[in-house]
């Protein structure tokens, strides 16, 4: 397992802020080159996680752990525009205004009783896999370099 290293980011706090935002950086930027709107790219975001956070916190059957299978829609937590606003810091008239571009290019679905989601087959569509991959070799080279500054340790623990 990763450990922070209290004394080495306290030490290092300079050089630790600077890779976390250059990591925030380059994540947004590869979100960025397929959607360009940040908005938009906030509110696809806080859905994939509103509605996937439950996910996270039980076993995920090994059937639904690759994305190329869908997840039932009851398995996944309702996604509204309330939840979407608080998740973003968007107002929720700008939050309406957006989810509904993202309604009209057919990346966001709106149901009857008001819960949006992202469409159907939208996980399963080359631009999100392609941006999890390169955001992943992002995260890599992130963690190497904040574990060559003794920012992050390896404790040698097993999950």
């Amino acid at each position: 397992m990763l450990a922070v290293d209290d004394i080495a980011s306290a030490e290092k706090s300079r050089l630790l802020t600077l890779r976390i935002a250059s990591l925030t950086l380059r994540l947004m930027e590869k979100w960025r080159q397929p959607f360009k709107d940040v908005d938009s790219i906030m509110i696809i975001l806080a859905m994939a996680a509103i509605a996937g956070e439950k996910l996270t916190r039980t076993h995920l059957e090994k059937e639904y752990q690759d994305i190329a299978r869908p997840i039932p829609r009851d398995r996944l937590t309702p996604c509204n525009l309330n939840s979407i606003a608080a998740a973003t810091g968007l107002n929720r008239e700008t939050a309406r205004r957006k989810v509904n571009k993202l309604v009209a290019a057919g990346i966001v679905v709106k149901e009857a009783d008001g819960t949006v989601s992202l469409s159907p087959g939208f996980a399963q569509r080359e631009e999100p896999l392609a941006l999890v991959r390169a955001q992943l070799e992002t995260l890599r080279r992130t963690t190497n370099e904040l574990l060559r500054d003794g920012v992050l340790q390896w404790t040698g623990d097993e999950l």
